[in-house]
């Protein structure tokens, strides 16, 4: 019993540690929208990669710069999703790359698991945005919460984020 479940916890692991080794994304063809449909869910993978790490992880991570090169690959390529940065996310990540990151992480995952907004950016922006912007408010995620990034979280929690990125 012991030995079968000393198998189980090594296959756990090493399939884990498939699934978690980002090298090979580079050498993924992405050519027509077969290619994109297709990896859709390694896309969602990297995004929740990205989305579960602290800043100072993914600034220093290259497991996380080859997650990243294929979501904006992904991103600019996919027929099937349109991505537009709205001022408010620009402001937000102030020109941070790494936060700028979690957000392409957020708008990625946004657009796969909200299929039905596909075409309009409008909804997967402010799906988007309080990803991002619950991923800030995580003390965990080592955040520096600027000016603007606190103004999101109270716009949030005040219930008027609509009408806070419309300004």
């Amino acid at each position: 019993m012991k030995n079968i479940i000393l198998v189980f916890f090594l296959l756990a692991f090493t399939s884990n540690g498939i699934s978690q080794n980002y090298q090979h994304l580079d050498k993924i063809i992405l050519k027509d929208s077969i290619d994109y449909v297709e990896n859709e869910e390694r896309v969602l993978e990297c995004s929740n990669f990205i989305l579960g790490s602290s800043v100072d992880v993914i600034e220093s991570s290259i497991k996380h710069l080859n997650a990243l090169k294929f979501i904006i690959r992904w991103m600019e390529g996919t027929p099937n999703y349109l991505f537009n940065l709205d001022k408010s996310m620009m402001d937000a990540t102030n020109s941070n790359s790494t936060l700028l990151s979690v957000l392409f992480a957020a708008l990625t995952k946004t657009a796969i698991e909200n299929k039905d907004v596909t075409k309009d950016s409008k909804t997967i922006n402010y799906k988007s945005i309080i990803t991002f912007i619950n991923y800030c408010e995580n003390k965990n995620n080592k955040v520096k919460q600027t000016k603007y990034i606190k103004k999101l979280i109270k716009a949030k929690n005040d219930n008027t984020l609509k009408e806070f990125i419309k300004s």
